[in-house]
């Protein structure tokens, strides 16, 4: 908004009449549609009334059942209201019913952009387009999608063509309003002070201070503070914390506040600076009139070298988890080209690249990808919200956001069952620190985006990010959490709306996937093998019938060799059928695969067990089936012992969040599941370690690890069954 006592429009006046043409003059090849009396129904949707606007259309459509532009008002309402599920039946209904229409077409555009389906509203769009090429709304909901997209030229764009054909659209009308008259105003402003040498100075600051207060209007930015740019690189240390002795669950900053430092948690989806109340009044900070409640003002916070002024500062009447003093949203460094370099534990940020001449200028342009950013992945950006498209399971794609805030990956229960083979025992209770209880999914998802693989990943919590939803008017399926970043080296362009995630650096981005792979489904150089699995290959075995056997002197992938022989002891006296294994007994196998990280797919270890020594025949020929593997007992209780019951160290927190949400995961052989069970896949206190029972070729079980090699110590103890491939 404009300062007090002064008018931007006064110097945009004197820019119109320098110029020979207006500002954003444009051929209208289309009519604009005709002035008319609202219905009753209108009225209340333009007047912000929206239950009362659905309730009238409603009512409308009772006598009119097959009335097109009411079936499209009532749609919006629904959306309005947030009933997008409704919005969504009535839309593909009215497509259903009149597939070459544009105003049914664009209506189902507009759902399935609420629904996160940016990529699904542009080819409606598309169709919608060709249907009539001059149905307002069609542009209205394209700039949204540029909007989103960073796009923000062809935004204005847009909304310049939707307000020429039907101005009387109160929805058209306010995005107009609110993003192209600002922008005329600014550019009409700086043309008019280029031209004016002699303008009295403060007359010059007023018009630049109305300038840039206009500005936030015209991208995604929060604004939360204002900084100064940056003309050679800043690195800025971050401090790593932890969940235990050994697991990282995050990084801070150190802040330096008028009172002291304080530690905030670096969070991509938090929104500038958020810390205790108590800490705002120790330093001071202020409610201004005119600012949003639970915020304070702050004139002035260095970070590093770096001071950042004018700060809107949220509060927080509730402690922060593991005595954090709060959160700090990346966003706050959106002027910048930021690098979280969290394996190196450091912040780098540096100058943006210059973007092209006729992009150049206060007013933002479409996305601009530098050369140095040719590799870097168009993301989605909305508030404070970078939102990644990733494919599930190879079949569906949903938006995800970036949260290195919170410790765990989430999705969705919906988005988790449509893509999910598992139909009962979906979920396992898990523990929080207030001590209530949630959902963490039994099965493991495949998540591919920015160019990497992470497969088989385990761990996902079942979490409605509903307040998010509320926010950015966008439905996203979940957050990519701390487990899956922390190995990563995060680039991010909030400018440009890009990103790109590697783990050595900018000049290896295709490191990444061999570094931070939680599974693979194939082992280099050796050919695949047909394995029929098993029937029960994901479900939870009774311990009564586990092997347990250990490995005697280590085992480690960078000096073994396929074919290489191997073998186990049996820890404790064990009966089947057909054979008895008396305790220390041996297990005989071999190495079917074995790689480094210098794979091109990470450190891998691929092995079979096929005999053992039954008493009263030695090495008789046995299917073993490989299901778990649990440390050494250095590194943990004894795994006898701790059945079914936590293992080492009691419960670790892996996830929190702003609201002090924890997470408890006991680490035993089946989370959250069924007591005295052992669920397929589960590895304890190896934390770099993943395991796939026949997830190598030769029915092999698959190890890998994030390590250079995978390495199992001596006590390593091996869980099986002897249940053979039917």
């Amino acid at each position: 908004m404009p300062l007090k006592g002064f008018s931007i429009r006064r110097l945009a006046l004197f820019a119109v009449l320098l110029l020979a043409t207006p500002l954003h003059a444009q051929a209208t090849a289309c009519a604009s549609v005709p002035k008319h009396d609202p219905i009753p129904a209108e009225e209340a949707y333009d007047h912000g009334k929206y239950d009362s606007a659905e309730n009238l259309y409603v009512q409308a459509l009772l006598q009119k059942p097959n009335d097109l532009a009411l079936s499209v008002a009532l749609i919006q309402a629904l959306l309005r209201e947030d009933k997008v599920a409704d919005a969504a039946v009535r839309a593909n209904s009215l497509v259903a019913g009149n597939p070459h229409s544009a105003a049914a077409l664009t209506a189902l555009a507009e759902v399935q952009l609420r629904q996160g389906q940016p990529w699904l509203t542009v080819q409606t769009l598309d169709s919608a387009a060709v249907a009539d090429p001059c149905y307002a709304r069609q542009h209205l909901i394209r700039s949204r999608v540029f909007r989103i997209d960073s796009m923000y030229a062809s935004e204005r764009k847009e909304l310049q063509a939707a307000y020429e054909i039907d101005p009387s659209d109160s929805d058209i009308g306010h995005a107009w309003r609110q993003t192209v008259t600002p922008a005329n105003d600014i550019e009409g402003t700086e043309k008019a002070l280029a031209t004016m040498s002699n303008l009295d100075a403060d007359l010059r600051e007023k018009a630049m201070a109305s300038v840039n207060s206009m500005l936030p209007l015209l991208w995604e930015n929060s604004q939360t503070c204002k900084s100064a740019p940056i003309t050679a690189p800043v690195t800025i240390p971050l401090t790593p914390t932890f969940q235990d002795a050994k697991h990282i669950n995050g990084y801070r900053l150190d802040v330096q506040l008028a009172q002291g430092k304080a530690k905030l948690q670096v969070d991509t989806a938090a929104s500038g600076l958020y810390i205790t109340r108590t800490l705002a009044e120790a330093n001071g900070f202020q409610h201004l009139s005119g600012m949003p409640p639970g915020t304070v003002h702050a004139d002035s916070v260095r970070i590093g070298p770096l001071e950042f002024r004018d700060c809107m500062v949220g509060v927080s009447d509730e402690p922060f988890p593991d005595k954090s003093d709060g959160f700090i949203g990346t966003d706050i460094f959106a002027p910048y080209w930021i690098t979280l370099n969290y394996p190196a534990a450091k912040l780098e940020l540096a100058p943006l690249p210059v973007a092209a001449a006729h992009e150049a200028g206060a007013i933002p342009g479409d996305r601009y990808i530098a050369p140095e950013m040719r590799d870097y992945s168009p993301v989605y950006h909305k508030l404070q919200y970078l939102m990644v498209p990733v494919v599930l399971d190879k079949k569906e794609r949903r938006l995800f956001v970036l949260d290195t805030g919170m410790r765990v990956s989430t999705m969705t229960s919906d988005v988790a069952h449509s893509i999910s083979k598992t139909k009962i025992n979906f979920t396992n209770s898990v523990q929080t620190v207030s001590g209530s209880t949630m959902q963490m999914y039994r099965d493991g998802f495949d998540f591919q985006f920015a160019g990497l693989a992470l497969d088989n990943q385990s761990h996902i919590l079942e979490f409605d990010p509903a307040i998010i939803d509320q926010n950015a008017k966008l439905e996203v399926a979940g957050l990519l959490g701390f487990d899956m970043l922390h190995a990563l080296v995060l680039h991010i362009d909030y400018r440009d709306g890009l990103v790109k995630f590697d783990a050595s650096g900018p000049n290896q981005p295709t490191a990444v996937q061999a570094q931070i792979a939680s599974a693979a489904t194939t082992v280099p150089g050796v050919s695949e093998a047909a394995c029929e699995q098993y029937a029960n290959q994901n479900t939870d075995l009774p311990i009564n019938t586990m092997i347990e056997a250990s490995v005697s002197g280590g085992l480690d992938s960078g000096h073994l060799k396929p074919g290489e022989a191997i073998f186990l002891k049996a820890v404790r006296g064990w009966q089947g059928d057909g054979c008895n294994l008396s305790a220390g007994a041996a297990i005989y196998g071999h190495v079917v695969a074995a790689t480094t990280a210098k794979s091109s797919s990470g450190s891998q270890l691929a092995v079979v067990f096929d005999h053992g020594d039954c008493a009263g025949r030695a090495k008789k020929n046995i299917t073993f089936r490989v299901i778990g593997l649990v440390a050494p007992p250095q590194d943990r209780k004894s795994f006898h012992d701790a059945m079914p019951t936590e293992l080492a160290g009691g419960g670790r927190d892996i996830s929190h969040v702003a609201a002090s949400m924890g997470l408890k995961d006991d680490e035993n052989l089946n989370p959250g599941g069924p007591p005295h069970t052992v669920h397929p896949g589960i590895v304890a206190d190896l934390p770099s370690i993943k395991l796939i029972p026949e997830g190598g070729p030769e029915c092999s079980v698959l190890l890998t690890s994030t390590d250079r090699s995978v390495r199992l110590g001596g006590g390593t103890e091996f869980i099986l069954t002897m249940q053979a491939a039917p």
